[in-house]
Order: C-alpha cells, then structure tokens, then sequence
C-alpha cells in the first residue's frame, strides 16, 4: 500500500514538471511567433490609410517636399503625373510632421454642431482617427494583396492616359484597389509591385484568378499601364497620393466622395479632401520575420494595429 502511494506521487510530480516545462512566457507588449510558423519567402509589412482634410494642404505639401521622389525613374513620375497620381519614398525614420499629418483631427468647439457640443459637454465626443486604416500583415513571395484605398463612389468616370493614349472608362458602385506583390530580393530589399484595379458593378459569380472555382465579385478594370514597382529596404515606405489638383485617377483612387463632404457643420469646418496610402517594409525573411516587432520603428503611433 505504502509503495502504490509512493508511485502515485512519483507520477503526479513527473505530469507537474512536464506541464511547467511548457507553460509560454508572459509577454505584455507583444506576441511573439514561433519561427516555424514563419514563412522564409514572407514579408512583413505595414500599411496605413490616412484621410486628411482642407485645413492640412500646406501641411501635406511640406511633408511631400521631404520625401525621396527621385527613388522612382523620371518616366514613371511623368505617367503616374499625367494621372493625377504621385509616388515618393520615405525614409526609415519619418519625418516629424507625418505625426502632425496623420493624427487625430482636434476637437475645435467653435466648428461642432449642437449635438457635438452637447456630447462634447458629457465627455462623449472622442476625437477623429484620420488614420481610418492601419495594419501589419505577412505576404507570401509573389502573392498579390488587394488594399481597399476608395471610398465608395456611387458612379464615376475616369480616363486612363498613357502619352497620347488615352482607354475611357465608367462605373456604378465603383472602388479602387492597390494590389501589392512582395519579392524579396536576398539582400535583405524588396521589389514592390504595385497594380491599380477599378471594382465596379453589381457582385455576381466569376471564375476566379488562381482556380477553377467560381466567386462573387464585382467586374475588375486591372490598370497595367499605371503598374509600377520600387525596390525597399526594412524601415522604408512608399507613400501613394493624388497630385495637387486631385483629378483623372488620382480622385478616383484618393478623391473625397460627395458622402464624405456632405457632412452637417459649420461652414468654417474643415472638410475631407483626399487619402493617402503608406507601405513600409517592416522586416524580410532575413530578419527571421515578427521574432522582434521592435526592430523597426512604427510608421506612426496614431492608432492602434
């Protein structure tokens, strides 16, 4: 009897250390992967959609003037320009003003109707994110993934211009996506391929790119000719917007809607213009992907992942 009480507790004791040996580490800032869930040809990277107003021209237009625009091939400038669409490089650290930028929009009690005002007075008035998107994701090498950039715009037409050419084009419930293919290059860089796409129509099934199966989906308009890429360094971004006067694609894919602008308010208040799209590479597969979400420094603390 005494030797059956001594074996049970050799055996409870063996099943408590073999339970400890595996209990995970608290972490409190962040998660940490296990390497072999990460894929060696994956890329980690972080986009952000800003949504920025009229009270921020001047702002926006110094913060451009700090960028690396002769990252892209002058050629390229030009096509993208006659599109009413700019492209530029960030580098690792960003510039100061970006925070300024793409913070959130303060409160101003002068601009807020009575309802804001008496919400303001309870404390339920919280301040507007002008990042409306912010994200990490891991892609696969050569895998296209789709960013909503637009709005939704009821109907639109647009002209897609390449030198004296020029395909017209209209839609109803019209979206534009930016595609982005990663490939890393060995070196610790990435090539970026960027593929505008007009979404458009009512959703009915289509055979579907990568299989023989059948989706719901909208028609797709896929842009070759404003198809681009860019090589990156972990830490680097490339920030897509509309050229100045926000016109031909740049409003499609960055423009305000007429439901963005049609808010109640007073006149003085500041209405939304246009978006802006961030892509930074966070880390390669050289980096042993995620194992330290410190290593570069966020594109901006303005909201949460």
């Amino acid at each position: 009897m005494r030797s059956s009480y001594i074996i049970a507790l050799i055996v409870t004791w063996i099943g408590v250390s073999g339970c400890a040996r595996w209990e995970a580490p608290e972490t409190k800032s962040r998660v940490i992967f296990p390497k072999s869930r990460i894929d060696l040809d994956a890329v980690g990277l972080e986009l952000g959609i800003a949504q920025l107003d009229s009270s921020q021209s001047a702002t926006f237009e110094s913060f451009w003037a700090l960028l690396d625009q002769q990252a892209l091939p002058l050629e390229l400038r030009k096509r993208l320009d006659q599109n009413g669409i700019r492209a530029a490089v960030m580098p690792s650290r960003a510039p100061a003003i970006l925070h300024e930028l793409v913070g959130p929009q303060p409160i101003v009690i002068e601009e807020l109707n009575k309802l804001e005002k008496q919400l303001h007075e309870k404390g339920l008035l919280r301040e507007k994110e002008r990042m409306i998107s912010h994200e990490r994701i891991s892609n696969r090498e050569g895998e296209p993934h789709s960013i909503l950039v637009s709005d939704f715009h009821p109907e639109i037409s647009w002209v897609v211009r390449n030198g004296a050419r020029e395909v017209p084009g209209f839609g109803k419930s019209v979206r534009g996506i930016m595609t982005v293919t990663t490939f890393p290059q060995g070196d610790g860089s990435v090539r970026l391929i960027f593929g505008p796409e007009i979404h458009h129509g009512q959703t009915r099934p289509q055979m579907a790119d990568r299989s023989f199966l059948k989706e719901d989906r909208q028609a797709i308009n896929r842009i070759d000719d404003l198809k681009f890429d860019v090589t990156l360094r972990p830490g680097e971004s490339i920030v897509i917007a509309p050229t100045q006067d926000i016109a031909e694609m740049g409003k499609l894919f960055f423009g305000a809607t007429q439901t963005e602008t049609g808010s109640p308010g007073p006149p003085n208040r500041p209405v939304p213009t246009h978006r802006m799209l961030l892509i930074r590479v966070v880390q390669t597969q050289m980096d042993h992907l995620f194992s330290d979400s410190n290593l570069v420094e966020k594109l901006t603390t303005s909201s949460r992942y």
